[in-house]
């Protein structure tokens, strides 16, 4: 057999001298099968050192050897930053021969349930996590496997990788009140995930709100989606009621309409107005200007997220194994000491 090209069932079929439907059969489980052809069988997959692909195995097992990723995306789509999250998660997939079933339709907890149940996936992982989240119990409670990308408020044996938010908002208004800045926005995740309870965001408030208490900070909390025309609205509404505002983090990208805002009022980053952001490098560093930033390494979190379900599918998880992630933060062009203000 060529080391090049692994053999594949007709090869397995004519060595043993049966049928090709009997191979399957033997590999499938599906049809019960004679010892003596079984042997046959098994003895010319052993000779030919095949190996079969993950569908096969997952016939034969009787799992369907795919983890299901539940990303809800009410407009049905995936910004930058989700489509890496999805990346790393199908990396890790992918390396040990595992599908990636990608869900981003708003589903209740008992479809979600249901597919595992049904055999469509081996496990789950959930992201968009809110606080008490109903997803979590109902999964919980039904003993299915799964991984959050984010977190809840009650994490008591969950495998999750998350941000630390409270830590990442606490660096990026420091570095702000470090340079002089002392009234900044914080454009936190839109209200109808605020008022759903999406953790990241009510973590985000409530740590802004107690950091610029404590840094003397005058804080503006801005609840914002992430699309460029819905932030640059906002983000015009802000400059145009705030004019003592000179700096502003956001959660997500919404630094796009804001950025396109300055533009429109004659304003200039960092000159004029300085922006952090939580983001991940790669997008940070091919804007202009560049952005100052809170890493949040989305690419990591999705693999590792997938590591831990697999290891658990595996038998190897040991109990909830989980990883918060305090964010570097990283200076670039787009912070600096904030303006004088000229009294009016």
């Amino acid at each position: 057999m060529s080391e090049t090209k692994p053999a594949t069932m007709a090869q397995i079929a004519e060595r043993a001298g049966v049928a090709l439907s009997t191979v399957s059969y033997v590999l499938s489980g599906r049809r019960p099968v004679s010892p003596v052809l079984r042997e046959r069988v098994l003895t010319a997959v052993e000779a030919l050192e095949y190996r079969p692909h993950g569908p096969a195995r997952a016939l034969a097992s009787g799992n369907s050897h795919t983890i299901a990723l539940f990303l809800p995306s009410p407009r049905w789509q995936l910004i930058p930053v989700q489509q890496t999250f999805v990346a790393g998660v199908t990396q890790e997939t992918s390396a040990n021969d595992y599908g990636l079933l990608l869900v981003t339709s708003p589903l209740d907890p008992e479809a979600i349930a249901r597919t595992v149940a049904m055999g469509r996936a081996d496990g789950v992982i959930l992201m968009e996590t809110l606080a008490l989240d109903p997803r979590i119990e109902r999964l919980r409670a039904a003993g299915h496997p799964f991984t959050l990308i984010g977190r809840t408020a009650d994490t008591t044996g969950i495998s999750f990788v998350d941000l630390d938010t409270a830590v990442a908002i606490e660096k990026g208004l420091a570095h702000l009140a470090e340079l002089g800045h002392r009234c900044v926005a914080l454009f936190n995740f839109p209200q109808d995930q605020l008022d759903a309870g999406y953790y990241a965001a009510l973590l985000g408030r409530e740590a802004f709100e107690k950091a610029a208490a404590a840094l003397g900070i005058r804080g503006i909390h801005i609840a914002c989606a992430h699309p460029a025309a819905e932030s640059f609205a906002v983000s015009t509404e802000l400059l145009r009621t705030e004019p003592d505002c000179t700096a502003a983090i956001t959660t997500g990208w919404q630094f796009t309409g804001l950025l396109g805002a300055l533009r429109a009022e004659g304003l200039h980053v960092p000159d004029d107005f300085s922006i952090v952001s939580v983001i991940e490098a790669q997008f940070a560093e091919m804007l202009t200007p560049a952005l100052t930033g809170i890493e949040w390494p989305a690419f990591d979190a999705g693999r590792l997220a997938a590591e831990m379900l697999i290891e658990q599918l595996g038998g190897r998880a040991t109990g909830g194994r989980q990883l918060l992630i305090g964010g570097e933060l990283v200076t670039r062009e787009s912070t600096a000491p904030a303006r004088r203000l000229i009294p009016s």
